[in-house]
């Protein structure tokens, strides 16, 4: 595979983690159209749940399709600027990760068991409701920080595809062709 372009499985994974973060922030920011305590604001939660939980198993997934296949390598910025790039990538590969986890011991915390599917979670604390508060906060804290980090992320490529005319819309889209520069 070419270092001139995404792995395909690395491309998928990007957009399959992009399309269950905006399933999951819609279906969280739903919930609060429901009156508390009612069916659909529950199921409004375990879909955030869910939706969660996927979205860690695909970035566990796709951080080891980038380990195995690399990343191609920048074009067309400065040095400062790919150091940015790749702080940036890595914080949102954090929180991506991280959040799922808080999510699992606020729940938890919360005395709740989590489902993942038809199959429920080892309950790995005890409920502490001080835990819960702590975790439930930071959860949402980060959680409203990555819609901020989201939108650099796609301002950034749309600011290189239309202003810089660089490549690197292009190689995440798969349209990238190396034979043509």
């Amino acid at each position: 595979m070419s270092k001139k372009r995404y792995h395909p499985l690395s491309i998928f994974f990007h957009w399959l983690v992009f399309l269950l973060v905006v399933a999951a922030l819609g279906v969280i920011e739903l919930k609060g159209q429901f009156v508390k305590g009612s069916e659909p604001r529950e199921l409004c939660k375990t879909i955030h749940s869910l939706l969660g939980q996927l979205i860690f198993i695909a970035m566990v997934l796709r951080l080891g399709i980038r380990m195995i296949y690399g990343v191609p390598k920048r074009s067309g910025t400065s040095l400062l600027f790919s150091h940015l790039a790749t702080a940036m990538n890595w914080l949102l590969y954090c929180l991506l990760l991280t959040l799922p986890i808080m999510g699992l011991i606020f729940l938890q915390a919360g005395g709740k068991e989590v489902q993942f599917f038809n199959w429920t979670l080892p309950q790995v604390l005890s409920p502490d409701p001080s835990i819960k508060k702590v975790f439930k906060e930071l959860h949402e804290w980060l959680g409203n920080a990555l819609y901020f980090l989201i939108g650099i992320h796609a301002l950034v490529a749309l600011w290189h595809h239309y202003i810089l005319k660089t490549d690197t819309l292009l190689r995440m889209l798969n349209k990238y062709d190396p034979e043509s520069k």
